[in-house]
């Protein structure tokens, strides 16, 4: 039996900027805090910026051992149909059928081949499916095995493994658009994932990456301890608009388009982490809880798409990304 408990410690360890590498020694401290999430770890963690190209990092962050205790097994993507409210289901899924059709608007296609990196319970699969495409084209990609065996009995592909590895068992330039959906902020190693990515595309195939961005409203107001998006300790990167191009345009990408989403639940955590350290009451803090408080994400959904569309960055970004139509040598599909 396991005597982990809360107040345990995690093993740590250093990182580096996904950009910049190790080019900048010194990255000041822009942020610190808790899990105040699930409180997996009594640690405080720390948030520094890149001096050189102000992408943002957890620095120190937990070894890969610790990704289970860090990823527990009430973590909401696991539990999603019992977490979120059913009314808040009704309305994502309405969000996500709308969302699906502006990616298919990048691609010509009819026989489109996609993947679904970090697929979840297969949603966006099944969007497709009852779109008219072919389940045995559709793949997603899980960490988790029983995750990947359920989307495999609905008639889908199901690839299991880091994106870095399981990639490789996958055929090069075969893939028309590959999403990434608030995935990147979580991995070790961004760059590796965009590249490896970026070989599954056919020649002016599209890469959409969702994921936070550090600059907008709700991360100024704040930014030293409380904001949302951290997400403390599970999202290890956290990117801008400049700094996830650059990161792109290292593995052959280029930019089409760039949107901003609404982030209704970075803005209804932050209030929940200052509620849960300044009052602690518990009653209270549950009732800031993003997928269960229908009117603070009414709330705060409408107030990000106005700003959106007004000309405003939220702190959800969403980047098109292009393959350039050349194939490098080694890419070439055999």
């Amino acid at each position: 039996m396991s005597t982990l408990t809360a107040s345990t410690p995690l093993n740590m360890e250093n990182a580096v900027c996904a950009v910049c590498g190790d080019k900048a020694v010194s990255a000041p401290v822009v942020a610190s805090g808790l899990d105040f999430e699930y409180d997996t770890s009594g640690d405080t963690f720390t948030m520094v910026d890149c001096p050189l190209c102000h992408t943002l990092y957890l620095n120190p962050r937990p070894t890969a051992a610790e990704l289970s205790r860090i990823y527990p097994a009430n973590y909401y993507s696991y539990n999603y149909d019992s977490a979120i409210s059913p009314l808040a289901v009704k309305a994502k899924d309405f969000l996500d059928k709308r969302k699906t059709r502006g990616w298919l608007k990048h691609v010509s296609t009819k026989e489109l081949r996609f993947l679904d990196v970090g697929c979840g319970n297969g949603r966006n699969l099944q969007i497709l499916a009852e779109l008219g495409y072919a389940r045995q084209n559709l793949y997603g990609m899980e960490i988790n095995g029983d995750t990947v065996e359920r989307i495999r009995k609905q008639g889908f592909n199901g690839v299991q493994g880091r994106v870095e590895e399981a990639a490789k068992d996958l055929e090069a330039a075969s893939f028309d658009l590959i999403v990434l959906l608030q995935v990147l902020e979580h991995v070790g190693s961004p760059q590796a994932v965009i590249e490896s990515l970026a070989k599954l595309l056919k020649p002016g195939g599209v890469l959409v990456v969702e994921t936070p961005n550090s600059k907008s409203l709700d991360v100024d107001l704040f930014r030293k301890r409380y904001w949302g998006g951290y997400h403390f300790p599970r999202h290890w990167y956290i990117f801008n608009p400049d700094n996830l191009e650059k990161l792109a345009a290292a593995a052959g990408l280029t930019v089409k388009e760039v949107n901003y989403l609404p982030a209704q639940s970075f803005w209804i955590y932050s209030l929940h982490h200052i509620v849960k350290e300044k009052i602690a009451i518990p009653w209270v803090v549950r009732l800031f809880n993003p997928f269960q408080n229908l009117l603070l994400l009414s709330l705060f959904t409408s107030f990000d798409i106005v700003r959106a569309k007004l000309g405003a960055k939220t702190s959800n970004m969403q980047m098109i990304l292009l393959r350039k139509q050349e194939l490098e040598q080694d890419d070439k599909p055999r």
